[in-house]
């Protein structure tokens, strides 16, 4: 602390013996943090819960809100600490373990989120964002039927939450059931119609089925909504190859290299679409780049080796990215959380 924040300190330290400071006024301070953080005055809500923990260092409502400041702060590690030593002071509190989650979550700690989500929901059922929480802990550890379980229970929750739905889509689509996720998706897009997200998963899993015709509107309206979408550039460019228009289909299938360079995938469909305008130069570039990012794809191999004895390989153009993490609102910079497990949000009970 600095020397304001001591002298704050000691004032109230000075209103009871010392060892004993006052639980009301102390509880004030802690309300007048949560305001301030509300505010968007993080630096002030922290130095009142600086306060407060020193005169109280096991005040749990003081530990919870400090950990949720650290971890909103790029401090997660530390703030996951603190909201450890939260639920110790009250281990029947669903939302401290709720949010230690989603902390666990943004510092890609799925096995620690996953026992920390299971056990909010375990001392609350209806909690629908501690499910959620569970759900993604659950996905990135590849525990698909989980993650899928955990979803349904959140959609019966939140039945009106479009990117529940979203997200159980995806879930499904892991455990091999299209026609389930197909409904999934179309359900989120009807609850959300300006969501791009949601818009790309459905247009996606249409073309994969066949159905492009069904898809291209889906994913005009998403790249019209959000153009630096790596899925929705990436579903859209596939789909225009089907559909018989190679140029723009082009286009897009570049935009979606650019926003995610490191995608096989893109490099893979690019090729495809570049072999079906006649632009073997890019085809092989492309296919060249494809096998740089994923060699031991024998798809990607074979490719770059028939294009090499020019040769001209088949056409897949069906190697969607349905259940990739899409870059948009800043995501992908490093060391930064996903927006998918935005403290903003699953704080919120």
């Amino acid at each position: 602390m600095n020397r304001k924040q001591r002298r704050t300190a000691a004032k109230v330290a000075k209103k009871k013996p010392a060892g004993s400071a006052p639980r009301s006024a102390v509880d004030n301070v802690v309300q007048k943090a949560i305001a301030a953080a509300q505010a968007g005055a993080l630096a002030d809500a922290e130095s009142a819960l600086d306060q407060v923990l020193v005169l109280v260092p096991d005040h749990a409502e003081a530990l919870h809100q400090k950990g949720m400041l650290l971890a909103r702060t790029h401090r997660a590690e530390d703030g996951i600490a603190l909201l450890q030593k939260a639920t110790q002071q009250k281990p029947g509190e669903s939302l401290y373990w709720n949010n230690l989650a989603a902390a666990c979550l943004t510092c890609h700690r799925p096995s620690d989120a996953r026992v920390a989500a299971r056990k909010a929901t375990e001392l609350d059922p209806k909690y629908a964002m501690a499910w959620r929480n569970l759900a993604m802990a659950a996905s990135d550890l590849g525990q698909h039927r989980e993650a899928a379980e955990a979803l349904e229970a959140a959609s019966t929750l939140a039945p009106k939450d479009a990117e529940v739905w979203s997200g159980l889509g995806l879930a499904r689509i892991e455990l091999g059931d299209a026609a389930r996720a197909e409904t999934a998706f179309a359900k989120a897009v009807a609850l959300n119609p300006s969501n791009a997200e949601c818009l790309s998963n459905l247009g996606g899993l249409l073309v994969k089925r066949g159905r492009t015709g069904e898809a291209l509107p889906h994913l005009e309206k998403a790249v019209a909504l959000e153009p630096d979408r790596f899925t929705a550039a990436l579903h859209y460019g596939i789909a225009l190859a089907l559909a018989g228009d190679p140029a723009k289909s082009l286009r897009w299938l570049r935009r979606a290299t650019s926003i995610k360079p490191q995608s096989d995938t893109a490099w893979g469909a690019l090729a495809d679409a570049a072999i079906a305008a006649g632009e073997s130069t890019e085809a092989l570039d492309a296919a060249r780049r494809a096998v740089e990012f994923a060699p031991a794809d024998p798809s990607h191999r074979v490719r770059f080796q028939k294009l090499q004895r020019g040769d001209t390989p088949r056409s897949t153009l069906i190697e969607l990215d349905l259940a990739s993490p899409a870059p948009s609102s800043g995501q992908g910079k490093a060391n930064e959380p996903d927006p998918s497990t935005s403290l903003d949000q699953i704080f919120i009970r």
